[in-house]
């Protein structure tokens, strides 16, 4: 037995296609998207979307054409993709776009076995969480959870501190015995806008005890232009989420260390270096920088993971 606490973990993805997605509240297209239509006579600047690809075009050359947006092979090209639909926003491996409606989002999957979901860039009041044993089946596990992350530290706090959102919500207990489980995700936000960035789920890795010197920061792909006589224009681009996670394990963990996290090495996925809600920037998406796992003595190993987030948009 450890004695050790293993607060580090990684969530693994499953990979979400049409046969995964049961049902979601939102539909495609969803309100203000336009299906593609080959007898449409476009303008530049136009946009459609295609349901057997789940992605919105922008129209870059205006009149019409017969062949599908994703098989345009002009050049100049006729379409350009801007990104997935409102609908599989959710699944599209981005951070910074989100699948929205009004009052309520609900997405239902049957991914396969689950120990974990995480829900990024969530936006509402609650998110709750259903898993059956298989669709339709008897519930397994439910979670609930709500949506803000303000810290108040005194009265004032109270009264007129602005309001902070939790920015990830990851569940990590769920049992993964089920490999026809139904998982049903829903984020709610009566009068409003309820959203979801990322939803991704799937097994569980416990990589070992985050230590002292854990960290996040961003990576910032904006620009400073200088034209020399000190004058500077700044130009604000997309950033990126870094997280350091110094994590200590058993010496008995070694090569599972090295097993579980190599498959991974161009994959994204959802590293959880700390549950706790002061600390859940320390819960990154996205893919580590290397990898590599010491002994620094007969009872323990330890690795540094350094995990740059996807891009937020």
């Amino acid at each position: 037995m450890s004695s050790l606490d293993y607060t580090a973990s990684v969530i693994t993805p499953a990979i979400i296609t049409d046969a995964e997605l049961v049902s979601c509240t939102v539909p495609e297209p969803a309100p203000g998207e336009v299906l593609w239509n080959a007898a449409t006579a476009y303008v530049v600047g136009q946009v459609a979307i295609r349901t057997t690809t789940h992605r919105k075009y922008k129209r870059l050359i205006a009149g019409t054409t017969a062949t599908p947006p994703e098989s345009d092979t002009s050049d100049p090209p006729i379409w350009l993709d801007i990104g997935a639909t409102n609908r599989w926003a959710q699944f599209d491996d981005k951070i910074g776009t989100q699948t929205s409606a009004a009052d309520v989002v609900t997405t239902v999957l049957t991914p396969g076995s689950v120990e974990g979901v995480a829900i990024l860039e969530p936006k509402g009041r609650t998110a709750t969480l259903t898993m059956r044993a298989r669709p339709g089946g008897p519930v397994v596990a439910t979670r609930t959870t709500g949506l803000s992350n303000s810290i108040l530290k005194s009265v004032y706090d109270w009264f007129f501190a602005k309001r902070m959102p939790k920015t990830n919500v990851v569940f990590t207990d769920l049992p993964g015995q089920w490999p026809l489980c139904e998982v049903e995700v829903t984020v709610s936000n009566p009068g409003g806008t309820a959203a979801v960035g990322v939803l991704t789920m799937g097994r569980v890795a416990k990589l070992g005890s985050t230590s002292e010197g854990a960290g996040a920061g961003i990576i910032n792909w904006g620009k400073v232009q200088d034209d020399g006589f000190g004058n500077r224009e700044f130009v604000e681009g997309p950033w990126s989420a870094r997280i350091t996670l110094p994590i200590v394990a058993d010496r008995a963990d070694f090569s599972n260390l090295l097993r579980t996290l190599a498959p991974l090495r161009s994959k994204p996925a959802v590293y959880i270096g700390s549950q706790k809600s002061e600390l859940q920037s320390l819960i990154g998406y996205g893919v580590f920088k290397d990898l590599y796992v010491t002994v620094p003595n007969y009872a323990l190993t330890s690795m540094n993971l350094e995990i740059e987030g996807l891009s937020n948009v």
